[in-house]
């Protein structure tokens, strides 16, 4: 597959899930069943029937019945093997280089059926159907079509610029919240429930969606937004939902979570992040970055020997509130002891730049390591098992050492 037509593939997949979530949430009865990658890629189970639909994006492409070949022969293969349940609608949203689609009419339906890879999909066998046998579906070919709607949907960015406007209107949020935080954050659980392999697990109502949205509403995820913008756009965005969050290098603990340990150069990172922070010459009211990892124990004393190879050379100090190999919480809780310059607002020197701390030793510890005002950054997951530490989390996936820096460290 050439680069050109990967691209063209992930940014349908990815329009596919944009106007699910169009779909969900314009539907007026939030607690109809939407299934992500049912039959078709979403089904909406209503009241008094349910509604199949099939999305195709086709940004350079004029219509052709080849361009709609294989989606209307699967749903007509489905129409065929269901034909006592008259409550099933089929639904065909397409974008193409085009003003208008041709008129659904039985020759039309019946000239698409007859394409080669429609034959083949309606076959149960390996030759596709003959001609003559498409002819003979004529009666069924005319109850679908009353059954069966097809519409040329918006473009991308388009379509992306609509649902954060049913964001804002629907939801009460600014332009900010609802293109930042609900915008990704849908994508996510619209992603999550695509990737389930039992059917129970795709289903979601707007209701639900809404609920989900609103619990995760100051957690960010780059992977999400890089999909569909730049990553100066990314910083950008991570600045702005600090401001909203007050999360500021003096006032907030910044707690970022480990996740892998073999990471590129991992210990060069956490000392560059550290430099940012509680550290010599820099504001001297900067709090000191908290590191929890999660690791086995091996890999952790590890990262630690790496770190210390680096710390002696750097002249940074840490606190893992280890005495005589024994966790002491309250040297773990201690604030650093900070001798500053002449003028009072730089460091000169502190008594540690730096908590470690394997989540293990947290876990067990939890109820009484306190941390002031705590927000989260985890580095290479998108899950964490210390989410119920903060409301406020940064989840920074597809990212390289530089770039993390940059989100956290300024």
């Amino acid at each position: 597959m050439s680069s050109r037509s990967a691209e063209a593939s992930i940014k349908g997949y990815n329009y596919q899930f944009l106007h699910t979530i169009k779909d969900i949430l314009e539907n007026e009865r939030d607690i109809d069943e939407n299934i992500v990658e049912g039959i078709e890629d979403l089904d909406i189970v209503k009241e008094n029937g349910s509604d199949l639909i099939q999305y195709k994006y086709h940004e350079e492409q004029s219509y052709q019945n080849s361009k709609v070949a294989k989606p209307i022969a699967l749903m007509f293969k489905h129409f065929l093997a269901n034909q006592k349940s008259s409550s099933i609608n089929y639904k065909l949203f397409i974008f193409l280089n085009t003003t208008e689609l041709p008129n659904i009419t039985t020759d039309r339906i019946t000239s698409i059926l007859k394409i080669k890879e429609s034959r083949k999909i309606l076959s149960d066998t390996n030759t596709e159907l003959t001609i003559e046998a498409i002819d003979s579906y004529l009666n069924d070919i005319i109850i679908f079509i009353t059954k069966f709607t097809w519409k040329l949907t918006q473009k991308y960015d388009e379509l992306e610029n609509n649902i954060i406007s049913t964001f804002e209107s629907i939801v009460g949020l600014s332009n900010e919240e609802a293109n930042i935080v609900y915008f990704s954050n849908a994508i996510k659980i619209i992603n999550d429930l695509a990737i389930q392999s039992d059917v129970n697990n795709r289903k979601i109502t707007k209701r639900v969606l809404l609920s989900k949205l609103n619990t995760c509403k100051d957690v960010l995820y780059s992977s999400y937004i890089l999909r569909e913008k730049s990553f100066v756009a990314l910083k950008k965005i991570v600045k702005k939902r600090k401001i909203t969050l007050n999360i500021k290098k003096n006032s907030s603990t910044h707690i970022i979570h480990i996740n892998n340990t073999n990471r590129n150069n991992i210990s060069n990172l956490i000392i560059d992040l550290v430099k940012k922070f509680c550290f010599k010459d820099n504001r001297s009211d900067l709090n000191p970055l908290v590191f929890i990892v999660s690791s086995t124990s091996i890999e952790y004393q590890n990262l630690k020997k790496s770190l210390y190879e680096y710390i002696d050379q750097s002249l940074i100090l840490v606190n893992d509130g280890t005495e005589d190999y024994n966790f002491n919480i309250n040297l773990f809780n201690a604030k650093p002891l900070i001798t500053k310059n002449r003028a009072g607002n730089k460091i000169n020197h502190t008594s540690f730049n730096f908590k470690l701390l394997h989540e293990k030793v947290y876990k067990n510890h939890i109820s009484g390591i306190d941390f002031s005002n705590p927000s989260l950054f985890i580095i290479d997951s998108i899950e964490s098992d210390l989410a119920a530490l903060t409301e406020k989390q940064f989840y920074l996936n597809g990212l390289d050492n530089n770039q993390i820096l940059e989100l956290i460290g300024e």
